[in-house]
């Protein structure tokens, strides 16, 4: 059964293409720009008649898809999480396992290879109506702590929580939408780089004692804000003491918007 707006949008997409048929078959006698100049906000109407059904409308929600993917000997990954609403947390996954956990709120899962593995929100199902439900998606996704793993993390209107204090993640390229999203960077990665790029967000960043970091970006309306005390300031950027010498350490880059980015 299809969601109103499927339906609503369908609609239009006839009744318009009806229109320009018209005017071409009549060779000129019916106008379809001048009625769409006249008639437009019929539109309006209908679509706040779509937005009456949807909100009385039950809801289906889909079902949550399990995540159980084996390492199975990989000696890498590439990570890479397309999240849209709702509340994402990822963590450690159980040995033995490349990722587990559940993409509550339903998801896709692709693998192209050993240790390359898409999660991606099945937005396109919410034109059918199987929406994730109030609140959006619910994902809890489990990484693996054995192998060197790079990560891209990219949210839509979410509250995100990344902890990746125990896992070896070498290279984290965070997108983040309008939303807030807090990170444990790496404690025992050796080098991590991060790139965050970011809307109308606020990103916290916290960096493991015993790590060092190198900080550096630029913010578009939004602040920048770094704890001092531990990474002081070198002319263009923030950078730990003892950087040079550091066994495990990590090279953030960020971009930020209207939000604020915050390390400590």
């Amino acid at each position: 059964m299809y969601r109103s707006w499927s339906v609503f949008w369908a609609l239009v997409l006839i009744a318009i293409g009806g229109l320009f048929l018209a005017d071409q078959l009549s060779g000129g006698a019916f106008d379809a720009g001048a009625f769409i100049d006249r008639w437009w906000p019929l539109l309006i109407v209908g679509l706040g008649l779509a937005i009456m059904v949807e909100a009385a409308w039950p809801r289906r929600r889909p079902a949550d898809v399990p995540l159980a993917i084996d390492a199975a000997g990989a000696s890498s990954a590439e990570i890479r999480i397309d999240f849209g609403a709702g509340r994402l947390e990822v963590g450690t996954a159980v040995s033995g396992r490349l990722l587990d956990g559940t993409l509550g709120g339903g998801g896709r899962v692709e693998q192209s290879g050993p240790g390359r593995v898409r999660l991606a929100a099945d937005v396109g199902d919410w034109w059918a109506g199987r929406w994730p439900g109030p609140g959006g998606l619910r994902w809890r996704v489990g990484i693996s702590p054995e192998v060197p793993v790079a990560l891209r993390v990219a949210t839509g209107a979410s509250d995100n929580t990344l902890d990746l204090s125990g896992l070896r993640v070498t290279h984290l390229d965070l997108h983040a939408g309008a939303s807030e999203t807090r990170v444990v960077l790496p404690r025992a990665a050796g080098a991590t780089t991060v790139r965050v790029e970011a809307g109308a967000a606020a990103v916290r960043l916290r960096v493991p004692e015993g790590v060092a970091a190198r900080i550096a970006g630029t913010m578009a309306l939004g602040a920048a804000h770094v704890d001092t005390r531990r990474f002081g300031w070198a002319g263009t950027g923030w950078i730990s003491p003892d950087w040079a010498s550091a066994a495990n350490r990590v090279d953030v880059v960020f971009q930020g918007g209207i939000g604020g980015i915050y390390v400590e």
